[in-house]
């Protein structure tokens, strides 16, 4: 496991992060989509998903999905760190963190997830062990404060965060999508977000620390687009540009990015970039580069891919989108 525990400044307090899931660990349950050899036939967008060739309905989506859960506090309710009473979310809270993930979801043509109370009631005593412990960890030992083997098994399947001195409703799927650090150049706990296949999520929080069950139902007959960027392709608030972390997500299980070549054109021509080395087990095959530090968030951007393979196969193919940048207005 690899952890981050550089502290980074987001505007809502000192955060640290931790890299998702490890490779082995997410071999150990396998995705919907691997039931056949490529995995599960692509399709078009989610039918009700944002159209985000519209600025106007990615901006109201915005506010009215995303924006608003932003300074909404957790509402943890009965918990205790000295007591190790998990205590509960007010469901207020946990609807924000949904929204927030169901937008982002939405631009990328995805289908809603919905909360499971099951996997919530593990989230929330593997978020206390993680705020107890201060610190964390996807395989805690039974030596940690207010240690419970459905914590610990729940933070094995769950993206996680701790922020100092509170962390906020929509703060969380702020956290995982951005993946700041030299620990989350895998961009894991995104895709698992990300996730076409992911029906039912448990959320659960204290007032520092989170725990996202994203390995959990989900469901093989679900949109799957054959590609999925974030930023995503048409136009994209640049309140929730991830700082030049830019992915792109296959929807089948056999294309391999490993070879594949980024070249993104800006207003001025094409800009450089850094290609990570690509690693794969968190949810779909993901190729993941950093944009230049001072590139304009107001403008749009044609990246192109290339080299793209499928395993087994010496044919190459590619895949271009244009993603355009602006302020959103309220």
């Amino acid at each position: 496991m690899r952890e981050n525990t550089k502290k980074i400044g987001t505007g809502f307090g000192l955060v640290t992060a931790i890299a998702t899931l490890v490779v082995g660990l997410v071999v150990g349950a396998t995705p919907a989509d691997a039931q056949t050899a490529e995995g599960s036939g692509v399709s078009a967008r989610w039918s009700g998903s944002i159209d985000t060739r519209s600025m106007a309905a990615v901006n109201a989506g915005y506010w009215s999905q995303y924006a608003a859960t932003q300074e909404l506090p957790i509402g943890w309710i009965g918990g205790s760190l000295l007591g190790c009473l998990a205590g509960l979310v007010a469901p207020s809270s946990n609807a924000a963190t949904l929204s927030a993930m169901n937008y982002v979801r939405s631009l990328a043509g995805l289908a809603p997830v919905t909360e499971s109370p099951s996997l919530s009631a593990g989230a929330q005593q593997a978020a206390l062990m993680m705020s107890a412990n201060g610190t964390l960890d996807h395989h805690p030992s039974s030596g940690w404060k207010c240690y419970t083997p459905t914590g610990a098994a729940s933070a094995g399947r769950s993206n996680l965060a701790l922020s100092y001195p509170a962390i906020t409703a929509g703060q969380i799927i702020d956290l995982y999508m951005d993946d700041p650090g030299g620990s989350n150049v895998a961009a894991g706990h995104r895709r698992w977000v990300l996730n076409p296949f992911s029906t039912e999520v448990g959320i659960g929080s204290t007032s520092t620390a989170n725990a996202l069950t994203v390995i959990g139902p989900s469901s093989a007959n679900r949109p799957n687009p054959k590609f999925v960027g974030w930023p995503t392709a048409g136009y994209f608030p640049n309140a929730i540009e991830p700082d030049g972390r830019w992915s792109l997500s296959a929807g089948r299980r056999n294309v391999s990015f490993a070879k594949a070549k980024i070249r993104v054109y800006g207003p001025a021509g094409r800009i450089g970039v850094h290609k990570y080395p690509v690693e794969n087990g968190y949810a779909q095959p993901t190729v993941v580069w950093q944009m230049p530090a001072g590139f304009s968030e107001t403008s749009a951007y044609r990246v192109v891919v290339t080299n793209i393979r499928h395993k087994g196969s010496s044919k190459r193919f590619k895949t271009a989108y244009t993603v355009n940048l602006f302020a959103p207005t309220h």
